[in-house]
C-alpha cells in the first residue's frame, strides 16, 4: 500500500535532485533530460517507510512548456512537495503549480526550501516569510516550510521524517470500489510487449483480471504487474503506482489520457457539465470560449458554455457546460483544470458533475441549474430525489444510479431503503434489479386501479371482477414491471385478491347480492326457454346482467352470442357420454341427439371442444369427461 506525493515548483529549483537524494533513484530517465538538465516527462521513484509502506514520488516538469505533463502527474497525487529555491523564491511556475494543486483539490503537503547552501540565513528567512505570506488566507495556509540542501544534506533527514508522517496521516485510499487506473506512461519492453503505468484511483487489481481500456473499449487480461517498483506482488490497490502488462495490448492502442478499469465501469463522454472556479488572475470566461481541458491524464480542446449566464467572472464560481472536441473518460466527481487556448495559461478548474449532457438552452437554464445544484450538493438523498423527478414512469435502477453518480452501490441502496422507510419512494424488485419510483406516482397508479374496480362494480354489481389482463390495460402507460408491482402491493395489502381467472376487490362479496337474486332467476328461466337451441344475447333486455352471469359461469356462451345455462351444458355432456361412450359422435349424430339445426349443433361441438370435454378426431368427437 502506498501514498503518492507529487512535486511542484519552478524550473531549476531542484525538484529532481531532491527526490533523488531521498530515494537514491534519479527520476529523470530520458537521455535528453540528462543532457539538458531539465525534467521533460514525468518521473517515478519510490521511498520505503519504516512501517512497511511506500511513498511514490511523481516528479513533474517545472518549465511552463510542460504544464500538460505537470497536470497529468498531479491529477492522481495524495499530497504535494512544493520546491522553492532559496536563491530565487516564488516564481511564475511556483504560482501556477499551486493554482493547479488547489483546483485539483490537492491541499495537503509541505514546502522544501532548497539550495539553502547557496544563501545565508537572512536570505532563507526572507524567502520563507515570502512563502508564508503568499499562503496566507488560502487553502495552503499553515503549510510547513523546511530548509534543505540536496548537495550538503542539510535538513534532509528531517524532511524524510516529515514526509513519512505526512503519508501516515494521509492514510490509504478507499480500495473497496471498482478498479480504475489513469494511464500516464506507455512503453514497450523487449520480451514483454506494451507496458502501461499509472496510479490506481480506486479498487484493486490482480494478475489474471480482465480490464477494459477506454477510450476504445478493448478488453485485456493482466499477464504480469509491478506495484510500486515491486515485481513480486500479484495485487495492487488504490494509491499504488502500478505497471501492467496486458495480453494482446499494442502501444498504438493506448495513449496518455486513456484509462483501464473493471469492464463496464468507465464512461467516455463528449460533453461535460461541471462546477468551475475561475482564478482571480484570469480574464472572464465567455460563452463558447475555446479552452484546453485537463482531466485525469488527458488533455482535450473544448468549448466552454456558462449555464444560466453569459460569462463567469474572475474569482467566482459557476456551472459550465463543456462541448469536447475529443471524447474523454470522465466520471462524476473527477477533477479538472482549464487553461487558455492561447496563451496557454491556467485559468480555472473544478469538478465534473455529469457527462454526456445536452447543449445548453436558455429557456431550460433554471431547470438545468437546479439539476446541477443537486449534483453538486453531494447529498445522496437529494441527488436521488432529483433523478427520480426527471425519470418519469421508468423510475431509476440501482445500477443506473451507480453509473450516473459514481457513488458506491451500498451507499445508494442504503439511501433508497431510508427513503422507502420515510415513504418517499416505492422500492421494487424487478427480476434481479432494484427499481425505485416516487411514492406519489406509485400511489396514484394504485388508487387509479382500485377506482377502476369500484367503477366496474358500480355498473356491474354481479360481476366477479376484472380479467387478469385488465390491470395492464388500465395502467397501459406504465411499464409491465410497474403494473405488476402495483398489483402485488394491492394484493399484499388485501385491497385486491385473485379469484380464479379474475382480480376482485377483497371487500366485494363473492356471492350475488340479494337484491339481484330475483333478476338472476328470471334471466336463467328466460335462457332455459331456448332449451338446446339457446337464446341470443341480443334478445335479452339486461345485457350487463347476462355478461355477469356468463363471467360467473352460471350461463355459457356458444359461438355468435348464443346463451345457454351451464346446468344444461353439464347435463348434455353427461348424456352424450352415456349414449356414445368412448366411440364418440359425429356432427350429424350430435344434431339428431340435440334435436337442433346443423348450425347450432356445430356451436355446441365447438363449445365442448373449448371446454376440453371433447377431442376432435377426424369427423368424430371423443368424450373426455369422466
Amino acid at each position: 500500500m502506498g501514498v503518492i506525493v507529487g512535486t511542484a515548483g519552478h524550473i531549476d529549483h531542484g525538484k529532481s535532485q531532491l527526490v533523488k537524494y531521498l530515494t537514491g533513484s534519479d527520476p529523470d530517465r530520458l537521455k535528453e533530460e540528462k543532457e539538458r538538465g531539465i525534467t521533460i516527462e514525468l518521473g517515478y521513484v519510490f521511498m520505503p517507510t519504516p512501517n512497511g509502506g511506500i511513498i511514490s514520488f511523481i516528479d513533474v516538469p517545472g518549465h511552463e512548456k510542460f504544464i500538460r505533463q505537470m497536470v497529468a502527474g498531479t491529477a492522481t497525487v495524495d499530497c504535494f512537495l512544493l520546491v522553492v529555491a532559496a536563491d530565487e523564491g516564488i516564481m511564475p511556475q511556483t504560482r501556477e503549480h499551486l493554482d493547479i494543486l488547489k483546483l485539483l483539490g490537492v491541499e495537503k503537503g509541505i514546502v522544501a526550501l532548497t539550495k539553502c547552501d547557496l544563501v545565508d540565513d537572512e536570505m532563507q528567512e526572507l524567502v520563507e516569510s515570502e512563502i508564508e505570506e503568499y499562503f496566507e488566507d488560502s487553502v495552503f495556509s499553515g503549510t510547513p516550510v523546511y530548509r534543505v540542501s540536496s548537495i550538503t544534506g542539510i535538513g534532509m533527514e528531517e524532511l524524510r521524517k516529515v514526509l513519512v508522517q505526512l503519508a501516515e496521516d494521509k492514510g490509504q485510499r478507499y480500495s473497496e470500489g471498482r478498479f480504475r487506473l489513469d494511464i500516464d506512461r506507455v512503453f514497450v519492453l523487449e520480451g514483454f510487449g506494451t507496458i502501461i503505468g499509472g496510479t490506481a484511483v480506486s479498487g484493486c487489481v490482480s494478475v489474471g483480471d480482465e480490464l477494459e481500456l477506454q477510450p476504445g473499449g478493448g478488453k485485456y487480461r493482466v499477464r504480469e504487474m509491478r506495484v510500486n517498483a515491486n515485481k513480486d506482488v500479484s495485487t495492487g490497490v488504490a494509491g499504488d503506482r502500478i505497471a501492467l502488462n496486458l495480453v494482446g495490448l499494442e502501444k498504438h492502442d493506448v495513449l496518455r489520457g486513456s484509462c483501464v478499469a473493471e469492464p463496464g465501469y468507465l464512461q467516455v463522454k463528449g460533453s461535460l457539465d461541471t462546477t468551475l472556479t475561475l482564478l482571480e488572475t484570469a480574464k472572464p470566461l465567455k460563452k463558447y470560449q475555446r479552452v484546453r481541458l485537463h482531466t485525469g491524464t488527458a488533455e482535450v480542446m473544448a468549448r466552454a458554455v456558462p449555464v444560466g449566464s453569459e460569462i463567469i467572472n474572475p474569482g467566482t464560481s459557476g456551472y459550465v457546460h463543456f462541448q469536447l472536441e475529443t471524447p474523454v473518460v470522465a466520471l462524476p466527481g473527477d477533477r479538472f483544470v482549464v487553461r487558455n487556448y492561447s496563451p496557454s495559461i491556467t485559468i480555472g478548474g473544478g469538478r465534473i458533475l455529469e457527462g454526456g449532457t445536452r447543449k445548453v438552452r436558455k429557456k431550460y437554464a433554471p431547470e438545468r441549474t437546479s439539476h446541477l445544484m443537486a449534483l453538486e450538493s453531494g447529498d445522496t438523498e437529494s441527488l436521488l430525489e432529483e433523478m427520480l423527478e426527471h425519470s418519469g414512469v421508468e423510475g431509476i435502477t440501482l445500477r443506473g444510479a451507480e453509473k450516473s453518480t459514481s457513488l458506491p452501490a451500498d451507499d445508494i441502496m442504503n439511501t433508497l431503503l431510508e427513503m422507502a422507510a420515510k415513504g418517499k419512494i416505492e422500492l421494487i424488485d424487478e427480476s434481479s434489479a432494484h427499481r425505485a419510483v416516487t411514492k406519489s406516482q406509485f400511489d396514484c397508479a394504485s388508487a387509479r386501479l382500485v377506482s377502476s374496480f369500484a367503477s366496474h362494480y358500480k355498473t356491474n354489481p354481479i360481476s366477479p371482477g376484472l380479467r387478469l389482463t385488465a390491470p395492464s390495460r388500465i395502467l397501459k402507460e406504465y411499464p409491465q414491471w410497474f403494473c405488476k408491482a402495483v398489483l402485488n402491493k394491492l394484493i399484499e395489502s388485501s385491497e385486491l385478491e385473485k379469484r380464479d381467472e379474475w382480480y376482485a376487490l377483497s371487500r366485494h362479496s363473492r356471492e350475488i347480492p340479494s337484491d339481484y337474486l330475483e333478476a338472476v332467476d328470471d334471466m336463467i328461466s328466460r335462457v332455459e326457454t331456448g332449451e338446446n337451441t339457446g337464446v341470443s344475447a341480443g334478445e335479452l333486455e339486461n345485457s350487463a346482467l347476462a355478461v355477469a352471469l356468463t363471467e360467473r359461469g352460471i350461463l355459457c356462451e356458444l359461438d355468435g352470442g348464443v346463451l345457454v345455462t351451464s346446468e344444461r351444458a353439464g347435463t348434455l355432456i353427461v348424456k352424450l357420454i352415456e349414449s356414445f361412450g368412448e366411440n364418440g359422435f359425429s356432427l350429424g349424430e350430435l344434431r339428431d341427439f340435440l334435436g337442433v339445426s346443423r348450425k347450432i349443433a356445430l356451436k355446441w361441438a365447438e363449445f365442448f371442444d373449448s371446454r376440453g370435454w371433447t377431442l376432435r378426431k377426424g369427423d368424430k368427437r371423443i368424450c373426455k369427461l369422466s
